[in-house]
């Protein structure tokens, strides 16, 4: 497998290093028609190196002055505890149920982690602060934040303002501890829609943090 994503990664770079050689040829007309040409050609590869297998962002910054610079871009205090979710997974989800019955946007969001909590708690204590998983926290924040925020938009068209009935809530047997949190993974409810004479299983968020024994959703990423 690892042989095959080197092949396919050398393959992707030669032709991006073709395509580049191509654009020289062809601006070589004027100076700035051939910066023009590159910086293009430059663009291209970053954006197919990206969608490679285990690509990692590096950066010349330290982790510190990454971290601080995120904590300054989204503003806000840092924090030392979670808050809002619940105190126990079951009543977290419990909570999750209601709000998204009586569609209650507000309600939902503040069950769920949010950009300070995520830099004060979440990212310091996660495997991307270090190789071989470094990444930036804005870039971590983004792949959380964007598909869960979308994911919330289909889950309330889907199911929000229905009188939603909870029938149990099942996670992966094992967690994944990262320092102080514990992630929950693989999470299901069991609801029945308006209807619907037996419960069914559903995916309806991702994953869970609990850190000192408080709750909350790390993303809203659903099956819808």
């Amino acid at each position: 497998m690892r042989r095959s994503t080197r092949l396919g990664a050398i393959l992707i770079f030669l032709i991006g290093m073709s395509s580049c050689e191509n654009l020289r040829e062809s601006a070589a007309s004027s100076p700035q028609d051939s910066a023009r040409a590159d910086s293009t050609a430059r663009a291209r590869q970053d954006s197919i190196n990206r969608t490679l297998p285990g690509y990692v962002v590096d950066s010349i910054l330290p982790m510190a002055e990454e971290l601080r610079r995120f904590r300054a871009a989204v503003g806000g205090d840092s924090v030392t505890r979670l808050r809002g979710g619940a105190g126990t997974r079951d009543s977290l989800i419990r909570k999750f149920v209601r709000a998204l019955s009586a569609a209650d946007t507000a309600a939902l969001r503040g069950m769920q982690v949010n950009a300070q909590e995520f830099a004060s708690l979440v990212y310091p204590e996660s495997p991307y602060t270090k190789a071989p998983y470094r990444q930036a926290p804005g870039l971590v924040w983004s792949q959380i934040q964007n598909p869960g925020s979308s994911g919330l938009t289909r889950l309330l068209r889907r199911l929000g303002g229905q009188s939603l009935r909870y029938g149990g809530s099942t996670c992966a047997s094992k967690s994944d501890r990262q320092g102080s949190n514990i992630i929950w993974t693989e999470c299901a409810v069991m609801i029945s829609e308006p209807g619907q004479p037996r419960p069914r299983r559903r995916k309806l968020f991702g994953s869970i943090i609990e850190r000192d024994n408080h709750f909350k959703f790390v993303s809203y990423v659903n099956e819808f």
